[in-house]
């Protein structure tokens, strides 16, 4: 029996006059960018008809763009278009035929879908029949994905058919429903060819004629987390009649009405989809695909003329690399790329305005918040430490080992709360870490005035026998100056004279002796930064927000610890 919690465990520690400043803030920079066209009063109490129907969030967004621009294109995906009209028909179609077969009023719908319809319509269409949906990581291993399913008691899963043998029998103890079809099936059955029903074929045969409710259940939308060992959590963000949350995107980013967004970031973290949302919101195009490839990237820039690509730093620092390979040196037309789930060395984005101009925004955050802060392009480029400035809806605070909250400027932990705060893990075993009642983000910063500098995770923090505070970033930025190295990962090992030392793994482009390296970084930085250990490696493992995979790295040995290239010949 599952013994999961959708309920509110985690209390914001916001004041009601923070929600309403951040309210009018939003509209304010809506209005003052021309992002809404509100259509007049007739239009605004639709709207506002549809907020108190099904929330102020993807069904309320996607009806008003089928109102008001529905022979534009909303969606390109690896399966074609879908103009505003058709989006939102289809998304309707799918919430009542969901509703026939009993998966409404609190039922629980899994979704392991990559970037596409199969993952945006049951998003969409969750508010108008009342279900919960849960997103669920495509990097989930086969067991992880069976005791997810388990333990939330999930009634039908929508899944792309490639991810079809990591579902166990177990898991299979439910409706199984097929997202994006594979050329040729992965497994052979009786509908159509097809081991289970497409997702195409429960939308087509929908019972139009059957009645949504008027007033659904309240539908959550739970994000899984991306644990390495043992169930991930599950994350579960609260259902809210606003997208105020988006206030500080607004201020920072010079968004517009009616742009073509590239959306390389993953539908199943929140970054992601909180961008989707903001995109239909402004009755943009939204061009996603299912696998990223820097080639794809490219050339749907010079296809759909990208003017917004939102995605992760590991894809963006792919892309770079990419263009350096072909001799692209600079591609224009972007005026706006985001970043989220961890920075961008400050190498990477001096690189990254050479290549596309000073149009590279980043947003701190986690799939438990909203946009904690947020830096403008030309705040980047000013400032490359910046992690961003803090808008009104969320509020920071720096406290000491012993919860002590610091003055401005002194180095300490991180702890936030906002108005979009998550509501609390489905586990109800697992608490929200928090400091004084503010959740703490698991990372070192600095706050001075509306400024936050984040120096790093605070597990990553290394006091090196010289009793120094090190954060391997700063390490990573001197190191990937060099032009020979392609990629580079430093992190803290355990050492039995000092407790902790420092290794750095490297991908190289040429030859690079070790000691070069090391020279490097001591004539940069100090002593103290200088690795013990340098790895040389054929690949670093980045999960979807760029984060590098820990259980993905080598020891060290005799030969990797070599060069990998061999001396070019005089």
């Amino acid at each position: 029996m599952a013994q999961y919690t959708l309920g509110t465990r985690v209390e914001r520690r916001i004041p009601k006059l923070e929600v309403y400043r951040q309210l009018w803030f939003f509209l304010k920079k809506m209005r003052a960018r021309k992002l809404l066209d509100s259509g007049g009063k007739g239009e605004l109490k639709k709207d506002l008809a549809n907020i108190r129907r099904w929330g102020g969030l993807e069904a309320t967004i996607m009806a008003r763009g089928a109102r008001q621009v529905p022979d534009r294109v909303a969606l390109v995906d690896d399966d074609g278009e879908l103009t505003y009209f058709e989006f939102f028909r289809q998304a309707d179609r799918l919430a009542r035929a969901f509703h026939q077969r009993g998966y409404h009023s609190g039922a629980n719908v899994g979704v392991l879908a990559l970037n596409g319809r199969a993952a945006i319509l049951p998003l969409t269409a969750r508010q108008m029949a009342g279900y919960n949906i849960f997103m669920i990581n495509a990097n989930a291993s086969a067991t992880q994905i069976e005791q997810y399913l388990d333990f939330h008691d999930i009634k039908v899963l929508i899944v792309d058919e490639e991810f079809l043998p990591r579902i166990t029998p177990t898991a299979r103890q439910r409706e199984i429903i097929l997202g994006h079809l594979e050329p040729e099936p992965v497994e052979t059955g009786s509908h159509d060819g097809r081991a289970y029903e497409s997702l195409d074929h429960v939308i087509y045969c929908a019972d139009v004629s059957l009645s949504l409710p008027e007033k659904p259940a309240k539908s959550m939308h739970v994000v899984m987390t991306s644990g390495t060992t043992g169930m991930p959590k599950g994350v579960v963000r609260r259902q809210l009649n606003s997208p105020q949350g988006f206030a500080s995107v607004a201020a920072a980013i010079p968004l517009e009405r009616n742009m073509d967004v590239l959306l390389t970031a993953v539908l199943f973290h929140a970054y992601g989809w909180a961008y989707m949302g903001f995109s239909f919101l402004t009755q943009s195009r939204v061009i996603t695909r299912r696998h990223f490839s820097p080639e794809q990237v490219l050339k749907d820039f010079r296809d759909y003329d990208v003017t917004m690509w939102v995605s992760a730093a590991t894809r963006i620092r792919n892309v770079m690399s990419y263009m350096d390979q072909i001799g692209c040196n600079h591609h224009d037309g972007l005026k706006v790329i985001t970043n989220s789930g961890s920075p961008l060395l400050p190498v990477e984005i001096e690189q990254s305005a050479e290549k596309f101009g000073p149009v590279l925004c980043s947003m701190y955050g986690s799939s438990e918040t909203s946009a904690v802060a947020v830096a403008g392009a030309q705040e980047l480029v000013d400032d490359p430490q910046l992690t961003g400035r803090i808008y009104p809806g969320c509020v920071v605070k720096i406290f000491d080992e012993q919860g002590h909250e610091l003055p401005e400027g002194e180095e300490g932990i991180i702890a936030i709360s906002c108005f979009d705060l998550f509501a609390g893990y489905t586990d109800p075993s697992i608490e929200a870490d928090t400091i004084n009642g503010y959740y703490y983000m698991g990372d070192r910063g600095v706050r001075r005035g509306d400024r936050l500098y984040v120096l790093g995770r605070a597990d990553d923090l290394v006091i090196t026998q010289f009793a120094e505070k090190i954060y391997p970033v700063e390490i990573e930025d001197e190191i990937l100056r060099d032009e020979r190295i392609a990629d580079a990962h430093v992190r803290g090992v355990k050492d039995q004279q000092t407790g902790q030392a420092l290794r750095a793994y490297v991908l190289t482009k040429e030859y690079v002796e070790p000691d070069e390296i090391r020279h490097q970084i001591r004539t940069r930085l100090s002593h103290a930064h200088v690795p013990r250990d340098i790895i040389y490696v054929s690949d670093l493992v980045r999960g979807p927000t760029g984060k590098v995979i820990p259980r993905e790295l080598p020891e060290p040995t005799e030969d990797n610890q070599r060069p990998l290239q061999v001396k070019p010949s005089a």
